[in-house]
């Protein structure tokens, strides 16, 4: 039987004060109100039964618990990415990943993270034989993209005349698309596609990546009103997960180091 001390009476009221002005502050802050938002993106962030799973969601989760936000995985929406982007574009309080940080989105939302490196790029059949050596041998194909996923902006941004980007709202469509040979290639997150091209049972072997439009990091976004408060004891949640090994662990599990 343990015995309660004057010591351990003031320490346990102590920690019990604690975790209640940390809750009233992340009240005031509005952290408790704020509506998280994903997509289908394995190995980042994709269903698996009626809850979510991936290398994103993982992080959120653990950052949702450190921060004390009364959040869990089970109260990010799912929503396609273009319907997402856009509510986090416009709407206070919505926040998205996971989003590549790019010039161009800079100071169209706050960050947190960086989640995990990425790489955006065109995949192509094998037996198509593209040889793309500049940006300018991209007018000669049909490339597939999402509605306002950054493959799709780095190919405007590059010039790629608008005849040439085919867009659909899930890359669902994209995928098919590839595999049936209705476009030369897609413009997409390269690990991203070549998950989903083998979930749908394509050969790897016969894929691969033609070019390589950016290199970057995936964030949390935030609508870019969010107070600086919700930003930083995020960014300080994730910071713990990366200071004690979790953050590695949890890229190690999905074969990925950061």
């Amino acid at each position: 039987m343990r015995f309660l001390t004057r010591r351990s009476v003031v320490a346990g009221m102590a920690a019990f004060t604690s975790l209640t002005l940390i809750r009233s502050s992340h009240a005031r802050t509005g952290l408790g109100s704020l509506k998280v938002m994903t997509e289908e993106y394995p190995p980042y962030n994709y269903k698996v039964g009626a809850g979510l799973s991936g290398i994103s969601v993982e992080i959120m989760d653990e950052m949702f618990k450190r921060a004390a936000s009364g959040h869990n995985r089970e109260d990010i929406a799912l929503l396609p990415w273009a319907r997402g982007y856009n509510l986090t574009l416009q709407r206070p309080g919505h926040a998205l990943f996971s989003t590549t940080r790019t010039p161009d989105r800079e100071d169209l939302f706050k960050w947190v993270g960086p989640f995990v490196p990425t790489v955006v790029g065109l995949t192509a059949k094998k037996s198509r034989h593209l040889e793309i050596k500049t940006v300018h041998d991209l007018a000669d194909i049909r490339i597939g993209v999402v509605k306002d996923d950054v493959g799709q902006l780095l190919l405007r941004a590059q010039g790629v005349p608008d005849d040439r980007i085919e867009t659909v709202l899930s890359n669902e469509q994209n995928f098919r698309k590839l595999m049936a040979g209705r476009v030369d290639a897609i413009s997409y997150e390269t690990k991203v596609t070549r998950w989903g091209l083998q979930m749908r049972g394509a050969d790897l072997e016969n894929y691969e990546t033609v070019y390589e439009l950016d290199r970057g990091e995936l964030f949390l976004a935030l609508h870019y009103q969010t107070s600086d408060k919700i930003v930083e004891t995020l960014q300080s949640a994730f910071d713990t997960i990366v200071a004690d090994g979790t953050h590695e662990k949890i890229l190690k599990q999905y074969g990925i180091t950061s």
